[in-house]
C-alpha cells in the first residue's frame, strides 16, 4: 500500500523576521503619527475666511456672519449680511425689515443696529421670527415735542422723528439714560413736553453656533466639518493658547518624549550589538595565519584515461603477496584482496588499489587516496574540485 508523507507545517515564530532595521522604521513611523496626533488635538482643520466689512470704519464681518460676496463656507446658515449704497452694513429680518448694523460683539454674541422710529415704534410688532436671533437688547427712548434742533447740550445721541402726526413742533427721540442725567435741570427751553417713553429694539442675540468661548480665547471660529455644520476653534500661536490646548500639548509632548526615549534605547542597543559583532569579526580576522600560509591550497586534478592506463597493473596470485604486508585491503572499497584480483599501483607512493576503484577515483581526483600525493604527470589541468591540505 502506498503511503503519503505530509510535509510538516512550519511553525511561525513571532518576531523571528522582525529585524532591528524594521524596528527603527516602525519607531520613526509611529513617532511621526504621534506628533501629528498631538498637534491634531489643538489645531483644528477649519475652513476659515478673512474678515471683511462694507467700509473701513464699518463693523468687521467674520464667522458666523458672511457678506453676500463671500463663499458659503464663510458663514453659518441664515447669518447673511449685505451692504447698502451708503456702504452701511445691513441686517434683514424676514418679518421686521432691514436694519443698519452698528456693531457686532462676537464674545457676547450680540449684533447691534440703529433703532427704527418710523413708523412710530411698537414693541409688540417687532419680531425676529424666521431668523436665528432672539431679542437681546432694548433701549428706552423718551420722545419730546421741541421747536428747535438744538435740544440737549452735551447729549449727542438723539434722533428727529418726522413721521408723527398731530404734533406742533419737532418730535425728538433721546435715549432715556441721557435725559435722566439732565432731569434736575428740567426740559430744554426749546422743548415743551414729553410725549411718551418706550423701549426700542437695539440689538439681537444668537446662541447657535456658539463661538463666544473661542472668541474669548482669541481663537478663530469656523467650520470643522461643513457637511454636518460641525464647529471648531483654531487657536493662533500669536494670540496664545487655551487651557485645553495647553493640556493637549503637554500630554502629547509627554507621550512623544516617552516614545522617543524607548526608540532611542532600542536604537542604542542595536548600535552596541553591531559594534560588538564588528569587533568580534575584527578579532577573528587578526588571528595568526602562519600555519595557513605555510601550506597554500593544493588543487586536486582529475587525470585523463591515457595517464591512468599508464599506471602499473598487477594480477594477484594465490598467495596474494604484495611488497607491503599492510596492503591487504583496498582503501577505496574497503574490501580485502582476493586471488586473481587486478590491482593498479599509484606511482611515487606505490599504494595498491583495485584497478576499477582507483580508475574511477583518478578520473575525479589526481591524488592518492591514502597519502594525497600528486603522482608525476597529474599537474597542469583544470581542476573541478578544490582541496586544502590540513
Amino acid at each position: 500500500m502506498m503511503t503519503t508523507h505530509r510535509k510538516p507545517k512550519a511553525k511561525l515564530k513571532i518576531g523571528s523576521n522582525f529585524t532591528p532595521k524594521m524596528m527603527e522604521v516602525l519607531c520613526i513611523f509611529s513617532l511621526t503619527l504621534l506628533i501629528i496626533f498631538s498637534f491634531a488635538q489643538t489645531v483644528l482643520c477649519i475652513d476659515t475666511c478673512e474678515p471683511t466689512s462694507c467700509s473701513p470704519l464699518g463693523p468687521s464681518v467674520r464667522f458666523p456672519f458672511r457678506l453676500g460676496r463671500q463663499s458659503r463656507q464663510c458663514g453659518y446658515p441664515d447669518f447673511d449680511l449685505s451692504c447698502n449704497n451708503k456702504t452701511q452694513l445691513m441686517l434683514n429680518l424676514p418679518f421686521a425689515g432691514h436694519f443698519v448694523v452698528t456693531d457686532i460683539n462676537y464674545i457676547s454674541q450680540t449684533i447691534f443696529f440703529e433703532p427704527k422710529f418710523c413708523p412710530p415704534p411698537r414693541l409688540d410688532t417687532f419680531s425676529p421670527f424666521g431668523s436665528p436671533f432672539d431679542v437681546g437688547l432694548l433701549e428706552e427712548y423718551t420722545f419730546f415735542n421741541c421747536s428747535s434742533t438744538w435740544f440737549f447740550p452735551g447729549v449727542a445721541s438723539f434722533e428727529v422723528v418726522d413721521c408723527v402726526d398731530n404734533v406742533n413742533g419737532t418730535v425728538v427721540a433721546v435715549p432715556s439714560r441721557f435725559y435722566n442725567a439732565f432731569r434736575d435741570r428740567g426740559l430744554p427751553e426749546s422743548c415743551t413736553s414729553i410725549l411718551w417713553t418706550t423701549d426700542i429694539p437695539a440689538g439681537l442675540r444668537w446662541s447657535v453656533p456658539f463661538c463666544g468661548r473661542c472668541e474669548r480665547e482669541n481663537g478663530t471660529c469656523g467650520y470643522k466639518k461643513v457637511e454636518t455644520l460641525e464647529i471648531g476653534c483654531s487657536i493662533s500661536s500669536k494670540t496664545g493658547l487655551s487651557t485645553a490646548a495647553k493640556y493637549g500639548i503637554t500630554i502629547g509632548a509627554g507621550f512623544t518624549a516617552l516614545f522617543l526615549l524607548v526608540c532611542l534605547a532600542i536604537y542604542a542597543r542595536k548600535k552596541i550589538d553591531d559594534r560588538a559583532l564588528i569587533q568580534q569579526q575584527h578579532h577573528v580576522g587578526n588571528l595568526p595565519t602562519t600555519a595557513m600560509a605555510l601550506q597554500p591550497p593544493r588543487f586536486a586534478i582529475g587525470l585523463d584515461k591515457l595517464t591512468i592506463d599508464s599506471y602499473p597493473m598487477t594480477v594477484l596470485g594465490e598467495s596474494k603477496r604484495l611488497p607491503k604486508p599492510t596492503d591487504s585491503t583496498c582503501a577505496i572499497c574497503l574490501s580485502e584482496y582476493k586471488p586473481n584480483d587486478t590491482l593498479r599501483t599509484v606511482p611515487e607512493c606505490n599504494h595498491y588499489f583495485h584497478s576499477n576503484c582507483i580508475d574511477e577515483w583518478l578520473k575525479l581526483n589526481a591524488t592518492c587516496p591514502i597519502c594525497r600525493n600528486f603522482p608525476e604527470g597529474s599537474l597542469g589541468r583544470a581542476a573541478p574540485t578544490l582541496f586544502s591540505s590540513s
